[in-house]
């Protein structure tokens, strides 16, 4: 599978992902809003990554080499300045992540992300629209 081809169905998953979020939102289950929320942009992230031929490492938060997106030439200046808030909003979702899987373990009921589920869904919606945009735009034109 070459890297576009990879890259196109980590989109893809993202989205599913993000469908997963939007009805969870729906159905006020906020800790998989936030839980479905960090996998949408862990995957959107790495397809840009994936694309691009950028090594990261097996982990949920990889906003640190996401960041060096901003250096390179090859990327719009729209998609320059979105990069420091989509690593923003994967490395703060990161960090969420286990609470919102597993908070059973901590005796944390699904209200604990209520305020928070809305804003994770939000960045969510906007770190893969940019994500699909970049892609479509440099790799998917007239595929």
């Amino acid at each position: 599978m070459s890297n576009l081809q990879l890259a196109r169905s980590a989109i893809e998953r993202a989205q599913r992902w993000l469908q997963g979020a939007t009805r969870a939102l729906e159905d006020k289950r906020w800790d998989d809003v936030v839980y479905s929320s960090q996998m949408t942009v862990e995957h959107s992230v790495k397809s840009i990554l994936i694309a691009f031929g950028i090594y990261f490492p097996r982990e949920h938060d990889v906003s640190d080499i996401f960041e060096e997106m901003r250096g390179r030439g090859d990327i719009p200046d729209w998609f320059k300045g979105m990069v420091p808030e989509i690593a923003k909003a994967m490395s703060e979702l990161a960090e969420l992540r286990g609470l919102a899987g597993y908070s059973f373990e901590k005796g944390v009921n699904c209200n604990y992300f209520r305020d928070y589920a809305p804003e994770a869904l939000k960045s969510a919606k906007r770190t893969h629209e940019a994500c699909l945009r970049l892609l479509t735009e440099l790799f998917m034109t007239g595929t």
